[in-house]
């Protein structure tokens, strides 16, 4: 893929994180991204490539339950 806007989000959000533009961010909010440790950023990334996931699967889970369930038996 060459144009980002087709990435998946993964691909997108480790883009975000590894390639940060700093040209639009003030001087108080540079200070505190030189404060933030690489575990923070990882964290934040792994934490919205999962929420789609978890706010979608409460209403999915029902579907879920019934897979497994026609599934498991036999006869």
């Amino acid at each position: 893929m060459n144009s980002p806007e087709k990435y998946p989000l993964q691909s997108y959000l480790q883009t975000v994180v590894i390639n940060r533009d700093l040209s639009l961010v003030s001087s108080t909010d540079l200070k505190s991204f030189a404060e933030m440790s690489d575990k923070t950023l990882k964290a934040a990334q792994i934490f919205m490539g999962a929420l789609p996931i978890i706010s979608v699967y409460p209403f999915l889970q029902k579907y879920f339950v019934k897979g497994i369930v026609v599934g498991s038996v036999k006869g």
